[in-house]
């Protein structure tokens, strides 16, 4: 019972204190502390079983994880199924983007949602590639090739992905060698959830 953990000299204070603003006797005063051990009890188990529904089973915290990436400059002479490699990171919680070869690599089992936005100058178009382990899960295609105007194209992708895994955006195969940079073009991705 509660007032039994608490120590001799709390628990009469607070008897003597009770029974005398309320004109109360004794076993009227030990029925309330009792009441109110009940209650306590009550508290401590809600509050233990909401714990439990916001934690995963084992008690852990979920792991976090996020990336947001852009182009500095702009890249060109690209290839066909070239990476493009982003090389300024403004985000990089969980360390899983890597600014040396372009590639996530996800440091957690999980669903993640993945986001990147190719950029084009005047008269230039093109198609990129989102890549998971060496397949194509997304594309995107930014068309101002016949035009003196910029043109933008974004894709998104939300993907079950396992410890290890690898993406990346590359270039596709209907372009003009060129994406813009200036930060006009970006590769970003966080965990939805864990498992």
């Amino acid at each position: 019972m509660f007032f039994k953990t608490l120590p001799l000299f709390t628990f009469f204070s607070i008897f003597l204190v009770s029974c005398k603003c309320k004109n109360l006797t004794i076993e009227e005063c030990l029925t309330k502390i009792e009441k109110l051990d009940e209650r306590l009890q009550n508290l401590e188990s809600i509050s233990s079983d909401s714990r439990s529904m916001l934690l995963p089973s084992g008690g852990s915290v979920h792991s976090k994880v996020a990336f947001y990436t852009q182009l500095s400059k702009d890249v060109d002479h690209l290839g066909n199924h070239q990476t493009i490699v982003f090389d300024t990171v403004t985000t990089n919680i969980g360390g899983g983007y890597n600014p040396a070869d372009g590639i996530f690599t996800a440091p957690v089992t999980g669903t993640y949602v993945f986001f990147w936005l190719n950029t084009n100058r005047d008269r230039s178009s093109m198609d990129t590639e989102l890549v998971k382990n060496a397949v194509v899960v997304g594309k995107s295609f930014s068309d101002a090739y016949q035009h003196l105007d910029y043109a933008a194209s974004s894709n998104t992708a939300v993907l079950q992905t396992t410890r290890g895994d690898e993406i990346w955006v590359r270039s596709g195969t209907r372009h003009s060698n060129v994406i813009t940079g200036e930060y006009f073009s970006t590769f970003s991705g966080w965990l939805l959830y864990e498992g």
